[in-house]
Formats: C-alpha cells, structure tokens, sequence
C-alpha cells in the first residue's frame, strides 16, 4: 500500500491537471493519486485514458473545492493525505519530505509555495495569494498552512471530519486543529510551484467570489451586530492587506522588485476583496464559492 495519498481537486481542467500529474508520476510515483473532478465530460475522458492509475471521482454536479477535496480525502487508503491543486506542479523531493516528516510524528506537514509564471500580473496574484507562505521558508512549528500544499495522517482528519464534510476551507480546518492540540509543522524542502496564469480580470472575479463565499461562511459564527460591523469596515481591508503582503515580501528579502512593479495589481486586488466581503457579510454567498477555481 502507498505510504502517502495525494488528492487534486480538479477544477480548471486541461491542461492544468495533466500537467499537475505529470509531475507527481516524475517525483511521486508511489503515491496513491485521488482527481476529484467536477469540470466536464471530455477533460474526465483524457484522464481516465492518459492516467489510468490515478483514481478519478467524477461529479456530474458542481462542487465547491472544499467539497472536491473532502470526498478525495475521504476516498484515500494511504496513512498520509496531502492536498494540493490542479494548478500546481510538484518538485523533487517534496512527497519525501512530508512522508518524513510525519514519520518524525508530525500530523499536518505543509510546505512553501514557489511562482512559476513569470509575468508581473502573474506574480500579482502570486503574492496577494500565497505572500506568506512563499518560499524560502523557515522550517519548523507554525501557526498557519496554506491549503494547497498541506498533508494530513489519520489522527489530523479525525479531528476536523465534520468539517470536512461540511465544505470549510482550510483556515477553519487548521484552527480546529491548533485548538485540539495537534500542532501544524511546515517542512522548508516540500516545496510546490504555483503555475496558473491568471488573467486581471479573471483574478478580480476570483477573488470577489472567493471573499464573498468566505465572509458568508463566516455568517454562522458572528451575530448581526458584528457582521454589520465588518461591512462598515470594510475599506480598511484593503490597506490591512497590503500592508500584511508587503510586510511578508519585506520580511524574507526577496522578490521585493516583483512586489513593486505588482503594487498597482495589488492595489487593485485589496479593493476588490473589500467590494467582495461587504455582500458576503450583508447577504450571503448566493453562489460564489462555486465559482472559486
């Protein structure tokens, strides 16, 4: 049986994900590899004729990428899961790392996240998205993991099932983890690259989508008095975010060139987010986190 389970939610389609398992096959080809897939009939056919090995669960329905990535953690038979997304590409000696870390005991391992699309609008969204968990990173025990390159044994999955089966995304998975005591540990050597091409006007709508959907979730939890309060605040988000991004790039002394010449994208993005999370507390998510690839 394989040591680690490797699941992809798959929601960008060709040539993304072949490009994903073609680099797991390269530098991971003893992991079990799980594509939950809900984009569409033919890039389901490709994979099940150029990948016969990977275990394809197809859902004719739309499912959100927390549901795609429960129902592959779900359906997994190794003792370790990672997770990570069908945009991204994997680098030698990552799955050796977090195997080896969760043999030391680690129970979440986590790795830094590396750019590999080289245009400035490109690294715009690279660093409003991943500035604090890009490499170089140190290694050692964190208080935060990014969910796109984070793997999981059985005692981890145990303690948050009800969230998964819920559809939280990993910031709830990941304090539900610290508040029960299980520690998050990110590996500096279990690198991922980061290798979707965003175009501006598509990476605004994803991050409208994406704040709206995770102001929505986060409904349940605040009364009406505090979700009045954050739609009130919410022009000093972007200025809360761009400091936080500039302080991250900043901090580790590099790609500092890139973060200036993004700055007007990242300006751009930060506002976005605030016109995004305003209705999501006001109204709900009323289909957004559908539309999150």
């Amino acid at each position: 049986m394989a040591e680690l389970s490797v699941v992809i939610a798959s929601v960008n389609g060709l040539p993304y994900v072949e490009h994903c398992l073609a680099s797991l096959a390269e530098h991971a080809p003893d992991a079990e590899v799980i594509v939950a897939d809900s984009t569409d009939a033919p890039t389901r056919t490709a994979l099940a004729e150029r990948w016969p090995k990977v275990k394809l669960l197809e859902f004719d329905r739309p499912r959100t990428i927390p549901e795609l990535r429960a129902a592959g953690i779900f359906a997994a038979t190794a003792p370790y899961v990672a997770v990570i997304e069908d945009h991204c590409v994997i680098t030698n000696g990552w799955a050796h790392h977090l195997v080896g870390a969760h043999r030391r005991g680690e129970s979440v391992v986590g790795g830094p996240v590396r750019n590999a699309a080289p245009r400035i609008r490109d690294w715009a969204a690279f660093l409003f998205e991943y500035s604090g968990h890009m490499a170089p990173s140190k290694a050692g025990p964190t208080d935060d993991l990014t969910g796109m390159n984070v793997s999981y044994d059985a005692r981890a999955i145990g303690e948050i099932e009800d969230l998964l089966r819920q559809g939280k995304w990993e910031g709830w998975l990941h304090r539900r983890l610290v508040e029960r005591g299980v520690a998050l540990y990110r590996d500096a050597d279990a690198v991922i690259d980061h290798a979707k091409d965003f175009g501006i006007r598509e990476f605004c709508s994803q991050r409208f989508h994406y704040a709206r959907a995770h102001a929505a979730m986060r409904n349940a939890e605040l009364g009406p008095a505090k979700r009045a309060l954050y739609v009130l605040g919410s022009p000093l988000i972007p200025p809360l975010l761009l400091w936080r991004i500039g302080r991250n790039v900043f901090r580790r002394r590099s790609h500092r060139r890139e973060f200036l010449l993004a700055l007007p994208l990242l300006v751009l993005y930060c506002v976005v987010t605030a016109v995004g999370e305003a209705p999501g507390y006001a109204l709900g998510d009323r289909g957004s986190l559908l539309k999150v690839r």
